[in-house]
């Protein structure tokens, strides 16, 4: 055992909670909690940002939302476009066709063509709402210029139905942020209005508070009452997922609970009767290469002379394992496990280092776990268990519960081990 000072130890906290577990929630659950939620659903959903992370989350959720409608309607949106531009410019030849392709369908045309070269990203969401501000902006202002432009053609008409068509897509279907794309939809038709009377052109104002003003002012207030009704359901849902993440936790709960208390119920069975300290061993040895699925075992027990006396064995050589004198832990992988009452598990063994024997071959195992079983301040064994893969912390888990109830187990064997000495002394001397 010399040898395998030299390999890589590996501190493993084997008494940690049986329940902590990492549980991969959202990261707006890790940080706000039910009365956070509540608080958020109780206050205004419009006039102020939501709490924490849930803003952001919100914001990505929109997003991912907004992306997903555009993968699914860009064709459909193209298609319409070339419809009603292919038709336009077949069938009309009306003297405001040119002016109406130019202002009103290249700029929306070129929207379409960004929004299709998007959806082809993976990560579209990144992009998605400057590209859609944008295309309202660029949209609106073409599609405004030309019916300012126009006046009385019956393409001005066109374009005016088009700039109600954008700012119904943008607020209602989409549901762009609501700030964002007011602003945006209100600075381009004010820009095309700019324009007009910069140019000296006569803007037939009425007509733009029909097509434009009184739409713009209806979506605003839909698209309020949207994000409204979208904050409020985000929230829900959240406080939906926090609840059932609750519940799962508590399932979990108890279903390790059970476990443990059936795990702690076949180990009490297996050492009913008080065996002696031998037999004990054998079994508790037992039990544990069984639930930890170790193939090579070895459990120790520590004497009073601070020599380690081996008590059982399961499938290790003998040459190496158990052996007649007492084991000195001086500078083996015991050592520290037992100065620090700490498991430890060892992996990069020296071949040879505890092998597992079969009728076949001999095999060193990928790690050895060494669990020292602690009786107050004492140590009162050393368990070592070896296999060909590395220990889960499930299997961790077990070993440290089972030696929690072996140390009460060895104690009670050994004291009355000794009073059967003393008993047997006693009537030898009578």
């Amino acid at each position: 055992m010399n040898q395998a000072s030299l390999a890589v130890e590996t501190p493993l906290h084997i008494a940690r909670d049986w329940d902590a577990e990492q549980d991969g929630r959202p990261d707006t659950l890790q940080v706000c909690d039910e009365a956070t939620l509540r608080r958020a659903l109780d206050g205004p959903l419009l006039t102020r940002p939501l709490p924490g992370h849930l803003e952001s989350a919100f914001r990505q959720h929109t997003r991912e939302r907004a992306a997903r409608l555009l993968r699914l309607s860009v064709y459909g949106m193209i298609a319409v476009y070339t419809v009603v531009s292919g038709a336009a410019a077949l069938f009309t030849d009306e003297p405001g066709l040119n002016t109406w392709l130019l202002v009103a369908v290249l700029p929306v045309g070129i929207v379409l063509a960004l929004i299709w070269l998007a959806t082809r990203l993976n990560d579209m969401e990144s992009i998605v709402e400057p590209l859609l501000v944008g295309g309202v902006f660029v949209s609106i202002l073409g599609c405004g210029a030309a019916a300012l432009y126009l006046r009385d053609d019956l393409f001005a008409q066109i374009a005016a139905y088009e700039t109600i068509y954008v700012l119904i897509i943008a607020f209602s279907i989409l549901r762009l942020p609501l700030i964002r794309v007011a602003l945006a939809s209100l600075l381009a038709f004010v820009l095309a209005a700019v324009t007009m009377v910069a140019m000296d052109h006569p803007v037939l104002w009425l007509d733009s508070l029909l097509y434009f003003l009184v739409p713009w002012t209806l979506c605003v207030v839909v698209g309020a009452m949207l994000e409204h009704a979208e904050r409020k359901e985000f929230l829900q849902n959240e406080l939906l997922t926090l609840e059932s993440l609750r519940l799962r936790d508590m399932n979990q709960q108890a279903e390790q609970a059970l476990a443990r208390r059936t795990l702690q119920a076949d180990y009490l069975s297996l050492i009913a009767g008080n065996p002696d300290a031998q037999v004990l061993f054998q079994r508790t040895l037992g039990f544990l290469i069984e639930r930890t699925g170790a193939q090579v075992g070895v459990a120790y027990r520590c004497g009073e002379d601070g020599l380690l006396h081996p008590m059982a064995t399961w499938g290790a050589s003998l040459g190496r394992a158990v052996r007649e004198e007492p084991l000195d832990p001086e500078g083996t992988l015991l050592q520290p496990v037992i100065a620090q009452r700490t498991a430890r598990q060892v992996r990069d063994l020296p071949p040879g280092y505890l092998p597992i024997v079969t009728a076949s071959q001999r095999m060193t195992p990928g790690a050895i776990l060494v669990v020292p079983v602690c009786q107050g301040d004492d140590v009162v064994a050393v368990v070592e268990l070896g296999r060909l893969s590395a220990f889960s912390a499930e299997q961790e888990a077990v070993a440290g519960l089972v030696v929690t109830h072996f140390a009460y187990a060895v104690q009670a064997a050994l004291l009355r081990q000794q009073q059967r000495r003393r008993k047997e002394a006693t009537q030898s001397v009578s």
